[in-house]
């Protein structure tokens, strides 16, 4: 695709590139790379451009698509679905939720409704790859099994992640980390709404420097 079919498309949303950086994910320093000339965007990149903008992918590569071993490879996951990354969740102590669109990022699901890419911020959870920066891909639901790596509201409004363990009615959440201790609650918080299961970890993505 080139960059003039890019700003066509700019004009007929009636957006900009910031707008559209902001909400694929794709740094603004690609955007500026792509029109000086200095470089061309990779399948990845067009994929998520081609979502942004609800065009199809014969549009984006034009008519080599079937000549290019690169994005062959991507059409292979052309029907995964774009996920909203919502706000920055702490792994080590819990901060204000913020829900506040971070952008989008692809996984493999059949329901977008049903998910949401949360990104972590903190090092509590990184004996189970959880590490600062990426980004965890949660099913939404209100109850987890013991075991289970979960999103959790805690004190009404403050959220963290942690391994979710149910013994009885002593619910524990646990880091995985040794420098951090666990939080202990009971039924009963849940029950009252003084904690409460967001959703449940499917999927940890390390997001590249």
């Amino acid at each position: 695709m080139e960059y003039s079919y890019f700003e066509h498309l700019l004009k007929l949303h009636n957006t900009t590139v910031y707008r559209v950086a902001k909400a694929t994910g794709i740094p603004n320093s690609t955007f500026t790379d792509w029109k000086n000339g200095r470089s061309s965007p990779k399948a990845d990149k067009l994929i998520k451009i081609a979502d942004h903008f609800g065009i199809s992918l014969d549009l984006v590569f034009g008519t080599d698509v079937g000549k290019s071993a690169e994005i062959d490879g991507y059409m292979r996951v052309k029907a995964r679905k774009m996920v909203p990354v919502i706000g920055e969740i702490r792994a080590g102590s819990p901060i204000i939720t913020n829900e506040t669109l971070l952008g989008h990022e692809f996984a493999d699901i059949d329901n977008v409704d049903d998910y949401f890419y949360l990104k972590v911020r903190g090092d509590s959870m990184k004996d189970c790859g959880i590490v600062d920066g990426c980004l965890v891909l949660f099913h939404k639901q209100s109850y987890a099994d013991s075991g289970d790596i979960v999103a959790c509201l805690v004190d009404g409004n403050c959220a963290t992640i942690k391994r979710f363990i149910q013994q009885g009615r002593n619910v524990t959440l646990c880091p995985e980390n040794s420098d951090y201790s666990p939080m202990r609650l009971t039924t009963d918080d849940f029950e009252s709404g003084n904690a409460r299961i967001l959703g449940v970890a499917a999927e940890v993505k390390i997001m590249l420097k």
